[in-house]
């Protein structure tokens, strides 16, 4: 897996908004001018034509980082930047009973960062969006999905939710080489 981390990214492309700005920095992460770049329903957006066989990407970004992930399996990807907000009201209509428990016994924060970082990844990795968050489904706990917590940088948190996997050419299957950019 491959994380491609840009701080700053709305200086890149100050003409663009929206999916158009998405696309552009895709493109250019994956150094690839040329690639065609579509959105399932739920908007998750995926490379078509030739260059997608072994090619799942899944993108998120907050405050002025952007963030993709490209992976040879399916993957879901999410970042948040630690900041004031509601964690236990948010967390009693979002998360299952025993999550907001866990998240109101931590007055910093951290707690509800990490499960909500972790729910918009497995979101995304489904396909299904704020939908399935919204539904209060638990973060899942089995043998199927392999999560991987980072911090980008003080207060950035990242979550990878990921197809568990065999070695492959040699590769780790958690192993994840991160660029980081301006």
């Amino acid at each position: 897996m491959k994380l491609y981390v840009i701080f700053d990214y709305k200086d890149k492309y100050p003409a663009l908004s929206g999916r158009a700005l998405t696309d552009a920095l895709i493109r250019e992460c994956l150094g690839r001018e040329d690639l065609v770049i579509k959105r399932n329903d739920k908007g998750k957006p995926f490379i078509a034509g030739p260059d997608s066989a072994d090619c799942c990407i899944s993108v998120s970004h907050s405050e002025g980082t952007f963030a993709l992930l490209v992976s040879d399996r399916n993957v879901g990807l999410d970042i948040q930047y630690h900041r004031d907000v509601k964690a236990d009201r948010i967390a009693a209509r979002c998360f299952p009973e025993e999550e907001a428990a866990y998240v109101a016994d931590d007055p910093e924060g951290s707690r509800f960062f990490t499960l909500w970082t972790r729910k918009e990844a497995y979101s995304k990795y489904t396909g299904l969006g704020m939908e399935q968050i919204m539904k209060k489904e638990p973060v899942p706990d089995n043998c199927e999905v392999r999560f991987t917590d980072l911090r980008l940088e003080d207060g950035c948190y990242c979550s990878i939710c990921s197809e568990h996997a065999e070695e492959k050419g040699g590769q780790k299957p958690d192993e994840i080489q991160i660029s980081y950019r301006k």
